[in-house]
Order: C-alpha cells, then structure tokens, then sequence
C-alpha cells in the first residue's frame, strides 16, 4: 500500500476516534463516514465520469455527458467530484470567511495554489503560492525554484502540466505587449495559445538550454498515446500517429512535411473527443511546432547531428521586440 494512503486513513481513524467522523457527529445527529478508494493509476481516471466507471469496478472509460455527475454519477446517484486541493480550501474558507479568503490572490484568480516545481530547477519541490505571485520570482527567488539549476539558461517553460502550452523563456517571462507575467489563471492565459499557456494543474517544468524540445514533445506523444483509454477514434488513432511522426523527427528520420502534418492531426484530435485527454495531447504539440518549428526544421536538416546533440537556446530567451504603438 502507498504511504500516502497510510498516512490518510491513519487521519481518518482519528478523526473517527476524536467524534468527528461517523455516525451522529459531535452529538449533531449529522453522519458523514469516509473510505479511502486506491486506483489503478491510469490517468484517464482524473476525468472525473471514469473514476466514477473505475470506483463501479469497470474499464476507467469516460461517460457521454450530460447528466452530469450531480444528476447522476456513482452508481447513477447524484455525486459531487472534487479534487483534493478544492477540498483543502473550504477549511480556511469556512474559518475565515470568504472575503477574507479573496484578499489572499489578484484578481480573479484568489487564494492559493498547489504548484510542483520541477526540471531544471535548483530547488524542484511543492510550493503553496499566493496567487498573483510574479513568475520571475517563484523561478528564481530562492525561497522557490531558487533559478536554473548549474549556471545555466532557461529555455523553455511548461507552467502547468504536460497538457498546456510550452512557452519560450521569453513568452513566459513576459506578455507578448511586454508586461511581466504573474502566477495566476488570467496572467498566464493572457495572449491566449497564441502567446499564452495555462496554470493547469500547477505541473511546472522549467527547461535548461541543453534540453530537446522535440524530444520532450514525443515524451509527452508517448504517454498521451499510452494512457488514452481508446474510446474516441481522434485520441486512439491520433496519439499513436502524434508518435510516430515525432519518434522519426526525434531520431533523424524527419520530414518537412511533418510539422505541418503534426498540426493537421492535433487539430483533427482537438475537441473531438468526449473527455479533454485528447486536447490535452494536442496542446503541447501544437505549441511546440508553434514556438520552436525552427528547432523541429533543424531535426530535419540535420538528422544525423540531431541524434547526438541538441538545438541549444537559439533566440528563445532573447527580449520580446517591443510592441508598436498603437496609431492615434
């Protein structure tokens, strides 16, 4: 058994000890009992209508929506689907009210947030941030991601899980009109795919100059395909092509023609499918080719020396040209 789920059901026991979980709670009449449910691991369970397929002991595969879980979700009884770190900040919600709460963030984006610092960083770990906090502070305080790790540069970014939008250091540093980027929802969506990514689930990796995007897209490729249930022709078939086509960029076999097919099927997956996983597969692609296609050509032109070193930093860091002003 995990150590986490030790740890959980250790409180839980507790809690049950102390009177506050059970029948008739604190002498309230209320009765409220938790249990804890280990999964398979497949990460198409975090769409919330297959875990509720996984905990009915089926194939963890999205339900056609609606109903909605909360017309009819576990074992078709209304079921409210909450993640853990939604759950955490009802506690200082309810203590503290919430308008006292919404002081904490910028924004529409209040409270805090979760975010697991990884890459190439010298300080990768978990960190609880006010929301609004300044992106180049949390990379590069030491009270957070304490910079890139051995002297090196910052290349490239992915703010919030494999499923959002790689930027250039450049772009995520700083808006495309040149305003420092903030940790918060509207901050960093702010140019849109075009220019902007996602908080996501708070998944941040930051990329050193020595690091192959095109060699991180088919990682990614590689475990979208992997974990796509099946279900929806876009995803099964797409994902694999994704890798395919990626595979033979990364190891020297590539095509110009590649990038724009690459672009074709995220498109064709895109919004196709009856649970996100498919757009979370075309995201990242779609990004990679339209940030750094230079570094996917350069696979292309030069296969054999692509196997044996990367592309480096280019003009990924350089500053942002600034934005013309608007004509009166």
């Amino acid at each position: 058994m995990m150590p986490q789920i030790r740890i959980l059901e250790k409180a839980i026991a507790e809690a049950k000890n102390k009177g506050f979980l059970g029948k008739n709670i604190l002498g309230t009449g209320y009765d409220l009992e938790l249990y804890v449910q280990p999964g398979g691991g497949a990460y198409i369970c975090g769409e919330e209508t297959a875990l509720l397929e996984s905990l009915e002991g089926k194939r963890g595969n999205p339900r056609i929506k609606p109903p909605f879980p909360a017309i009819a979700g576990l074992y078709g009884c209304p079921t409210v689907v909450n993640n853990v770190e939604s759950i955490a900040a009802v506690v200082p919600i309810i203590n503290e009210g919430g308008e006292e709460y919404a002081k904490v963030g910028v924004g529409r984006s209040t409270g805090t947030k979760l975010i697991s610092a990884g890459g190439n960083v010298k300080n990768p770990g978990v960190y609880e941030i006010d929301l609004g906090l300044p992106v180049e502070e949390f990379l590069y305080s030491e009270e957070y991601c304490g910079g890139i790790a051995n002297g090196k540069r910052l290349k490239a970014v992915v703010a919030g899980g494999s499923s959002v939008p790689i930027l250039p250091a450049n772009l995520f540093l700083k808006t495309i009109t040149g305003e420092p980027r903030l940790m918060s929802y509207e901050s960093l969506a702010e140019g849109g795919f075009v220019s902007g990514t996602m908080m996501g689930s708070g998944g941040f990796i930051a990329f050193d100059e020595d690091q192959c995007i095109v060699r991180n897209t088919w990682n990614f490729a590689r475990f979208y395909h992997h974990e796509s249930c099946g279900q929806c022709s876009p995803c099964r078939e797409g994902t694999g092509w994704m890798e395919k086509v990626l595979h033979r960029l990364e190891h020297g076999h590539g095509k110009m023609s590649d990038m724009d097919l690459l672009v074709d099927v995220s498109k064709k997956i895109e919004g196709n499918t009856i649970c996100p996983l498919g757009d979370a597969a075309a995201w990242p692609v779609a990004s990679a080719i339209r940030h750094f296609r230079d570094e996917f050509e350069w696979h292309v032109t030069n296969g054999a020396e692509a196997v044996t070193r990367n592309y480096g930093i280019a003009h990924y860091a350089d500053p942002l040209p600034k934005p013309e002003p608007a004509a009166s």
